[in-house]
């Protein structure tokens, strides 16, 4: 990587005065853009959309239209560049792309928390499927789920502001109208993933790598933006290339933003429902927490049917029952005559009341037999696998997961193969 404020490919004295303030302006006007500094970016981060899971999960999915396609991006610039020296410049940053961090910033990547193995030879597209994976979308999810119309019209226009509209637009849109604001769009991204997905740090470094360390892409198309900026007809190109990148991004922006608004509303609040803070902000008197009446009762548990992406992890059908609880969950689990979950453990612990049928369960290779009646307990980060017997067993889990996240802890969950039942 280049560690340059700007790649240095001339002397000072031939630069065009005013070529370095030109871009410097041109910051200052990115920086204040609305893609920058959008309401979607700050509803995400502070919670205040009706699902934030559900907000966090769309924009995973749909932001991937565009992210999939960006080493296209980035050749379709390089295409566009007359000199050899910008060209073997971007290269770099294509390589990187394609081949993952070099371990010459393994110690500034221990320092932010992310671990070299994580991200070392694994391509960036790679490294943004496993967040995905993480978040139950694999390659069968994302073909029954396409994209939407925003996500896949920005990745299309954006191509060919890279491609076809030549080199001052490409340099304006791929460098300051994209790479300049990584850090400032992933940091309220990566807030909201840390505050609402439960999913390991490892899972989501596409993330971390971008909002923490990955600077050098931005500095290099800055400094071949400033030598452009130098003859004073590509100015205007370098702004349009910019302005063209941001727009898109803030239309893409704008229909999750509706898309969020939508979704219907599940109540994941924090502390402050338990703190007067117009008596004292440290205080932690009680008060009573209103909510809107149909949120009080869950009518009806399984009307609507299964939870797809839930069921499909676990193995069989699941009901989730929602309810505006901060500190217990439950859902209500089905198994057909001989069927079994996944073998599995979490971090949270559970409660198990069996309603119909008999069976058993491995709990870290102990059989447990159960019938209709009979309550179990499965303890943290044991594995644990359950099976009907001869006719249809259902059961309601509790568990204390939604505690755990309001207390900031990161709560994982891990499948394994089919035990021997």
């Amino acid at each position: 990587m280049m560690n340059e404020h700007r790649m240095d490919t001339g002397s000072e004295s031939s630069r065009t005065p005013g070529a370095r303030e030109f871009v410097q302006q041109l910051e200052r006007e990115v920086g204040a853009h609305r893609a920058v500094n959008h309401p979607y970016l700050r509803a995400l981060a502070s919670g205040e959309l009706p699902d934030p899971v559900g907000a966090l999960r769309d924009y995973a999915h749909q932001y991937y239209a565009y992210s999939i396609n960006f080493q296209r991006y980035l050749t379709a610039t390089i295409s566009q560049l007359d000199s050899s020296e910008h060209r073997r410049a971007l290269l770099a940053n294509l390589l990187e792309e394609a081949h993952g961090v070099s371990p010459d910033e393994a110690e500034l990547m221990r320092r932010h928390g992310i671990e070299l193995e994580w991200v070392e030879n694994v391509p960036h597209p790679v490294l943004y499927r496993r967040y995905l994976e993480a978040l139950n979308m694999d390659e069968a999810w994302l073909r029954a789920n396409p994209f939407c119309d925003e996500a896949v019209q920005w990745s299309q226009l954006f191509l060919q502001c890279c491609s076809s509209l030549g080199a001052p637009v490409a340099v304006g849109a791929m460098g300051i109208g994209t790479e300049l604001i990584v850090r400032r769009v992933y940091t309220p991204i990566l807030e909201a993933i840390k505050t609402y997905i439960d999913v390991s740090p490892r899972d989501r470094v596409f993330f971390d790598l971008h909002q923490k360390i990955d600077d050098d892409h931005g500095e290099v198309l800055l400094g071949i933006a400033e030598e452009m900026a130098e003859d004073p007809a590509q100015r205007a190109l370098l702004r349009t290339g910019a302005l063209m990148a941001l727009n898109l991004r803030a239309g893409f922006y704008d229909s999750l933003l509706y898309r969020a608004r939508e979704m219907p509303r599940v109540t994941r609040s924090g502390s402050s429902g338990f703190v007067d803070t117009t008596r004292n902000r440290d205080s932690l008197e009680p008060r009573p927490v209103e909510h809107a009446l149909e949120t009080l009762i869950h009518r009806q548990v399984g009307r609507e049917g299964v939870a797809e992406a839930f069921s499909r992890s676990r193995g069989h059908p699941v009901y989730e029952v929602t309810l505006p609880s901060r500190s217990v969950s439950f859902s209500v689990g089905e198994l057909a005559p001989g069927q079994a979950t996944s073998n599995h453990r979490h971090a949270y612990e559970s409660l198990i009341y069996v309603l119909e049928g008999s069976g058993w369960s491995i709990i870290e290779g102990r059989r447990v037999e159960w019938r209709a009646g009979d309550a179990l307990y499965v303890p943290p980060w044991n594995w644990h696998q359950h099976v009907a017997g001869g006719e249809k067993a259902l059961y309601l889990t509790g568990t204390n997961l939604p505690l755990l996240h309001q207390l900031g802890q990161t709560v994982l969950r891990q499948e394994q193969g089919p035990a021997n039942h």
